[in-house]
């Protein structure tokens, strides 16, 4: 006859066994662990100590900032967030929580240099503080408007042949969006998500021209808008959109070629000269080999 106890442990060992063998099942491999703590590590070696920092004072002093931020001065940010073209996927929210985040650390700072005594570097921080991310959302802007009017053209070239070649508009800016890099190629993979979501071509397009503040983005939306209406073929359009953004960029280049001349001249006047005069009146002191030191005893 079987011993009682013996028969329990056997079965207590079975049953061991079978939740050892469900949790095995349901884990993740050696593998799998490996990978998700090498992305783990990853994440944490991206986001060091300050990126930390920043991330937890603009989860607790962002929502503050942005209740206080107006409709007109959301309108306003939101508008110079696109004009940058959301860098970093970055949103309302989240430039709240950046400013709210650099301007605490910019007190903190400043509360220091105030301690030793140097109140004018800590007005320069606490204004650092409050429009440094004003400033760099300007720049970025700006910086991406000007690719997006030099890129634009070769965009433009590239949709007009491959729409020439019998390829369906929409599947041609599908294709000509996914095969290039730049800020046209995003701003029409954007309008293209939005029409997938139910936006018609228009006002895509609309959304398009409101985003930025191209003047060669806007000649082309127009035109394309207007061939559209009349009827005219889109290769034809695409052609004709091709040249005139060609035409645009090349005037807004001489534009800023002519901006740069004062520029250059202003540059050469106040630095160079005086360093020419500086570098020709030493080599005369040095060359003549005349002694001054009686004048300054």
């Amino acid at each position: 006859m079987i011993d009682p106890s013996l028969a329990g442990l056997a079965g207590a060992c079975c049953v061991a066994v079978g939740l050892r063998g469900v949790v095995l099942m349901r884990s993740a491999s050696a593998i799998e662990r490996r990978e998700l703590q090498a992305e783990i590590d990853d994440d944490s070696r991206r986001r060091g100590p300050v990126r930390r920092i920043v991330d937890l004072l603009g989860a607790q002093l962002g929502p503050l900032l942005l209740a206080r931020i107006g409709e007109r001065g959301r309108a306003g940010i939101s508008r110079r967030i696109d004009l940058a073209g959301r860098p970093g996927g970055l949103n309302i929210e989240r430039y709240a929580e950046l400013k709210a985040a650099l301007l605490a650390l910019a007190v903190a700072v400043a509360v220091l240099f105030l301690l030793a005594g140097s109140w004018l570097i800590s007005l320069c921080m606490l204004g650092l503080g409050w429009i440094g991310v004003d400033i760099w959302l300007r720049r970025t802007g700006r910086h991406r408007q000007e690719r997006l009017e030099r890129d634009l053209p070769d965009f433009v070239d590239i949709l007009s042949i491959t729409v020439r070649a019998g390829t369906g508009y929409r599947a041609a800016l599908e294709r000509v969006s996914s095969s290039l890099s730049g800020p046209p190629a995003e701003e029409i993979r954007l309008t293209l998500r939005q029409m997938d979501l139910g936006a018609t071509r228009r006002e895509a397009f609309e959304g398009l021209r409101k985003r930025n503040d191209s003047r060669t983005l806007d000649i082309f939306v127009g035109a394309q808008l207007q061939a559209e209406e009349l009827g005219v073929p889109l290769a034809d359009a695409l052609a004709n959109i091709a040249a005139d953004t060609r035409r645009a960029a090349a005037q807004d280049a001489r534009r800023r070629a002519q901006r740069a001349v004062p520029r250059v001249t202003l540059i050469a006047t106040s630095l160079l000269l005086p360093a020419t005069l500086l570098l020709i009146v030493a080599g005369m002191f040095i060359g003549s080999g005349i002694s001054f030191s009686h004048l300054i005893g």
